[in-house]
């Protein structure tokens, strides 16, 4: 009997124990939360408003789609890649967004046309106000950043590449920044200039913004400078030409010819910054591409994915000069998707285990070295040269 009282006694104990003890309030790490605030793993964006630009360029805006989410923060220059489901073919394209960063309630982007393409031709005859997309967080190192790059900046941009730069002068514009900018703006006709009216005013109304058109088919009419951004247009258009910082945005037909023009201006190539061009439009036209194939030639490609707990194998047929991620995004079957973002190598958002076989890989292309050395490809930039084995459970 003297065991239970004891016990009882020790129960009553630590209850008033328990009593007194003050309460743990629950641990909130605000560094984890503001990280996923700027860094979202993905968001869910509404379309709101359409306008348009030319005869082959829209203007979209997008705000977020939940209330409760705000759009993620950006740099004035950087991207967001939009995930669209075409017939059931699940991919993104990354598309610079207009709207400058101050302007926290919505995304703008700019979208032109690609003849041939897939998902330009989809998103600006079908796309309406209300619908709702999956985005990624904004990504890219197209930006401006101010310990290394001054205050005397050059924008050369080609069509629709004008778009990061809208950003970028938006931002210093609404900041007053005291930085020097000046735009050479290539494009084929007076029709394809975008927010011209808006350069204009600015170009009125503040003193250190010059901009300058160049088309290479102008009409009769035009007064302005005509022909392609070459070596004597850049001299005789930006005033103290060697001490400044060169931003180009365009084709990547546009950024060699740009950067042999620059070469003969003697710009350092430190002070050149350029954004990521995409794919080749022929890719069997590159410098070390395997002359014994051909655009028909088809490659055995074997996904090793996880399904519901279980493992899983695909196997699918391949063209060599089609981009690798595009081959498997067109696989309806496949129940996973590979995240994407910048479709041109650099964001590694799309890096997959190379289990065998061989990828051609464009020479300007640099893959992070970890990645080679770990055997990861990115697919969005790889091209099937031998049948080839993947493992997307590292995903």
């Amino acid at each position: 009997m003297m065991e239970d009282i004891k016990k009882f006694r020790n129960v009553e104990k630590q209850k008033k124990w328990r009593e007194e003890v003050q309460e743990i309030p629950p641990y909130k790490d605000n560094f984890a939360r503001l990280n996923k605030r700027i860094h979202p793993e993905s968001q869910e964006l509404r379309l709101t408003d359409i306008k348009k630009l030319s005869p082959n360029t829209k203007l979209l805006r997008f705000v977020s789609n939940n209330q409760n989410k705000p759009l993620a923060v950006f740099r004035a220059g950087q991207y967001i890649g939009l995930n669209i489901n075409i017939n059931g073919v699940r991919t993104v394209r990354p598309y610079s967004i207009v709207s400058s960063p101050n302007q926290t309630a919505y995304y703008e982007l700019g979208i032109k046309r690609k003849e041939g393409g897939f998902v330009s031709p989809y998103i600006l005859d079908y796309a309406k106000i209300g619908d709702v997309f999956q985005a990624t967080e904004p990504l890219g190192q197209f930006h401006y950043n101010p310990l290394f790059h001054g205050k005397d900046l050059v924008f050369i941009a080609g069509g629709c590449g004008i778009t990061p730069f809208m950003s970028m002068i938006r931002c210093f514009t609404e900041l007053d920044k005291d930085i020097s900018i000046e735009v050479l703006y290539g494009c084929l006709n007076e029709l394809d200039i975008l927010f011209r009216e808006e350069l204009d005013d600015l170009s009125t109304r503040r003193e250190k913004f010059d901009i300058k058109y160049v088309l290479s088919e102008a009409h009769s009419e035009w007064g302005g400078l005509c022909g392609f951004i070459t070596k004597d247009i850049i001299e005789h258009n930006i005033k103290s030409f060697k001490d400044k910082f060169y931003y180009i945005c365009g084709s990547k037909e546009m950024y060699k010819f740009i950067l042999k023009e620059l070469d003969r201006l003697l710009i350092p190539r430190h002070r050149i910054i350029f954004e990521a061009f995409g794919v080749p439009d022929d890719v069997s036209k590159i410098m070390g591409w395997p002359m014994s194939l051909n655009s028909s030639n088809l490659f055995q490609i074997t996904l090793e994915y996880t399904d519901g707990g279980q493992k899983k194998e695909m196997t699918f047929e391949a063209n060599c000069t089609e981009p690798l991620l595009n081959s498997i995004e067109r696989q309806k079957d496949l129940p996973i998707s590979i995240k994407s973002g910048c479709r041109s190598g650099i964001c590694a958002l799309c890096r997959t285990k190379l289990l065998s076989g061989e990828v051609f890989i464009p020479p300007d292309i640099t893959i992070r070295e970890v990645d080679n050395q770990f055997g990861y490809i990115h697919p969005c930039i790889s091209y099937p040269i031998t049948d080839l084995h993947l493992d997307l459970k590292m995903i």
